[in-house]
């Protein structure tokens, strides 16, 4: 007996619901029923499992693990802390490119001497 598949055999008369039925299935596309009763798919389904239940799986025996060689990590590229001089040395907008990179947004709006030291504060910070 080959592997049993639930298939559709025609419709209910009285209902006009789909029958299935559980068989094989030829080489031609075609079934060989092998349970012949007239059932819903749910019903057909469940019966299919209790006829043909799902492989069990064996209880997996964890393996050991071989001892993994860790390359040491790389330490990220610094970045490069700009002097008080090269940040007065600077435009507003390449403060304000330079400072998002070291995570800091300038306003714009404030004086170039003012960024500058709000600058200067927050990489002596770093």
């Amino acid at each position: 007996m080959g592997k049993l598949e639930v298939f559709q055999n025609g419709v209910f008369s009285n209902t006009g619901e789909p029958v299935f039925q559980i068989g094989t299935k030829q080489e031609d596309g075609t079934y060989v029923t092998e349970v012949f009763d007239l059932m819903g798919k749910g019903e057909a389904e469940a019966k299919l499992n209790e006829l043909q239940p799902t492989a069990v799986k064996k209880k997996e025996v964890p393996k050991k693990e071989a001892v993994k060689k860790v390359a040491p990590k790389k330490a990220a590229p610094k970045i490069k802390v700009p002097s008080t001089t090269e940040l007065n040395r600077m435009s507003k907008d390449e403060l304000e490119v330079e400072m998002r990179s070291h995570g800091l947004e300038l306003d714009r709006r404030k004086s170039k001497n003012a960024l500058v030291k709000q600058a200067a504060a927050f990489l002596k910070g770093k």
